[in-house]
């Protein structure tokens, strides 16, 4: 392994905590995170979760992108159905060796076991990870009815710390088997990717760059000066200008919508959406920037001169919809030269963000619930983090996607909007078994019992430092990863173990600091930490639950947080 690669490998295990791991495995870790940040332009994910499991055979990562959202099983696809009514897929499929040249029997083994994964019966494999991952795989191609505007896209990369020559012999193993893959008639398009040391390289730096476009903005005004505001736009651009704010360098639609509250609402069922697209596709583009409202972008910086100027660090807070169904008929004749109104406005406060997205929202209904991202509890639940001893038990709210981006901040100590609902769920108002789907439904369902305005923040940070630190063992290998799978069940057993009691009211502040004190006072003493989690493990496993380990969906069961609650009453309470 070259130097420079070697040192990007250190400074991503340093930075996610994986000391204890192989050279092996922590290359599979890194190739994972660099290649789905590619596909996915987005460094707020678990690439333990893309992970296939130890000694899987031919592939070492599956990332599976269903509209433009990363997911980790099939009820967060099936959410995803209901909001969009529409399956737009893309699998991603990695194998990673560390060896110093490029393999033509390792690449037609990786296309074998691709083969095998995508075949009706891939009984071959046996991790708890890949039959997720077909579980997921046969949900999508029983949905097929969805797939309205294509088929899912298949792309292999083969990882290498070598270098890639186009090697003729390799090419022939690699079209021959592209040819196999194609035969099963499931992809729209199938790509396979060389990454050599320089690739690889090259992806790593770009999951630190900024968010950026770089357009050419003839048709504005400037707003007056607001204070806290360092510039602000208002104007038209043509779609060819505006392609390059929401669409990256490969076709895809870029990670910038995070934002933005209402996720995107599929064009048929959705009336203005589907007005939208019918002005679009009836060639009436000359009525476009007066029908609609156009896009509300917020950035951290804007450079340039004159009309060409470069936005960083933006997301699209208003015109969610209009983008997406912009992306969707990108192909219509003529749309390169249509307007498209927008509002460029940059700050780098936070509050002022914030203002700026709610107040585009409200132009239409949107049920209070969604404003979850944008409330004052946030913006103070980020501070609170903030403020917090820069010492072992540190941490980091990002709640804005991409936030640290470009940080020297370890990764492993940010916690992100979805992991602090997850885990925050699990652990103090017993729901592990609604984390499995997609958390923008599980904000909805737990309603004001998450994000209240008179909740204390101390208990957020007490659970998000317990995933903290049972991830940490994890990597460590100080506990058994096989009960990974469990993790959210497991913080709520581990809170119960350490303090029977039922969780005080969260707006008592008295009573639910001296709770969550003393669970952060066991886990500050890490042998009495691991020796309550293995606990925990031990009792997850008993065989007075009697849990079906083998059924991948027993995670997902309210009726495996019942049974587990019983048990804990009769363990604790009832015995003492």
């Amino acid at each position: 392994m070259d130097a420079i690669t070697k040192s990007f490998l250190n400074e991503f295990t340093d930075s996610k905590g994986y000391d204890s791991l192989t050279q092996s495995e922590q290359f599979e870790m890194f190739t994972n995170f660099c290649i789905v940040n590619k596909e996915y332009d987005s460094v707020s994910f678990d690439e333990k979760e893309i992970s296939t499991g130890k000694n899987t055979q031919g592939i070492d990562g599956i990332g599976i992108i269903v509209n433009n959202k990363l997911c980790n099983s099939s009820n967060e696809i099936q959410e995803l159905i209901d909001l969009n009514r529409t399956l737009i897929v893309s699998f991603v499929l990695i194998q990673s060796k560390t060896s110093s040249k490029f393999d033509g029997k390792q690449i037609d083994n990786f296309f074998r076991w691709t083969k095998s994964f995508f075949k009706d019966s891939p009984d071959l494999f046996v991790t708890d990870e890949m039959k997720n991952f077909i579980d997921m795989k046969e949900f999508i191609y029983s949905n097929s009815k969805y797939m309205k505007e294509r088929n899912p896209i298949c792309n292999l990369y083969f990882c290498s710390t070598g270098k890639w020559v186009e090697d003729s012999n390799l090419l022939e193993v690699i079209n021959g088997n592209k040819e196999e893959l194609d035969n099963l008639n499931l992809f729209e398009d199938i790509n396979f990717t060389p990454c050599d040391s320089k690739k690889l390289q090259y992806l790593y730096r770009k999951t630190k760059e900024p968010v950026e476009a770089s357009i050419k903005f003839e048709r504005k005004v400037t707003i007056p000066t607001i204070s806290n505001i360092k510039v602000a736009y208002s104007g038209m651009i043509p779609f060819s200008e505006f392609r390059k704010i929401i669409i990256d360098d490969t076709g895809k639609m870029k990670s910038v919508f995070n934002d933005n509250i209402r996720d995107y609402l599929e064009q048929e069922n959705n009336a203005v959406n589907s007005d939208i697209a019918q002005t679009l596709r009836n060639g009436d583009l000359d009525s476009f920037c007066i029908l609609n409202n156009g896009v509300t972008i917020v950035a951290d910086e804007i450079s340039g001169a004159g009309d060409n100027i470069t936005i960083t660090n933006y997301q699209i807070v208003n015109g969610c919809q209009t983008s997406n169904v912009l992306y969707e008929n990108r192909s219509v004749e003529g749309i390169e030269k249509m307007h498209v109104p927008i509002k460029v406005i940059v700050t780098n406060k936070n509050d002022i963000k914030s203002q700026i997205t709610r107040a585009t929202n409200n132009q239409t209904a949107v049920d209070a619930v969604e404003l979850e991202a944008l409330t004052e509890f946030q913006r103070n639940l980020e501070y609170y983090y903030n403020a917090l001893p820069n010492d072992d038990f540190k941490l980091f709210y990002e709640r804005r996607t991409n936030q640290f981006k470009n940080s020297d901040i370890p990764m492993n100590r940010i916690i992100n909007r979805e992991t602090q609902i997850k885990v925050f769920s699990s652990m103090l108002l017993n729901k592990p078994h609604l984390v499995a789907g997609y958390y923008g439904k599980l904000i909805k369902e737990m309603g004001e019992d998450i994000f209240n305005a008179s909740h204390d923040y101390l208990p957020y940070y007490t659970s998000a430092m317990t995933y903290f630190k049972l991830e940490q063992y994890y990597n460590q290998n100080k506990l058994d990863k096989t009960s990974r799978r469990f993790r959210y069940q497991i913080l709520m057993i581990f809170r119960f173990i350490v303090s029977p009691q039922s969780v005080p009211s969260l707006k008592d502040k008295k009573r639910i600091d001296a709770f969550c004190n003393q669970i952060l006072a066991i886990l500050k003493n890490e042998k009495l930490a691991i020796e309550k989690f293995k606990k925990a493990i031990n009792f997850l496993r008993s065989e007075q639950l009697d849990l079906n380990f083998n059924d991948r969906k027993t995670v997902e069961r309210k009726n495996t947080t019942d049974i587990i609650e019983f048990g804990l009453k009769n363990e604790y309470l009832v015995n003492n």
